[in-house]
């Protein structure tokens, strides 16, 4: 099971990675390409999307295993779904709760 030393590798590398001057339109990222993307893109993205799907007025922390979980559960749909749209697939694996 990926845990709390997954999410902490996956911070350890946002906060590591070299500063790029990159937009990313994720209504526009597909399966196919987050599956295959470098660890550190798939890392911002995940992130963002955990952001994104949390109520409003919830408090501002990640936690490690809901992001585990979503992980696996967004992996699983994309390659399943590969030309499904990121976030399409986020809605389906992350609904807001």
């Amino acid at each position: 099971m990926i845990g709390k030393a997954a999410v902490f590798s996956i911070l350890t590398v946002l906060l590591a990675s070299p500063a790029s001057a990159q937009d990313m339109d994720l209504s526009k990222i597909k399966c196919s390409e987050f599956i295959a993307a470098p660890k550190d893109q798939i890392a911002v993205i995940l992130t963002w999307l955990e952001a994104f799907y949390t109520k409003e007025g919830d408090p501002p922390i990640l936690y490690a295993d809901k992001t585990a979980k979503d992980a696996k559960n967004l992996s699983a749909y994309c390659n399943d779904h590969r030309d499904d749209d990121i976030i399409k697939a986020a809605d389906a694996v992350m609904p807001v709760k």
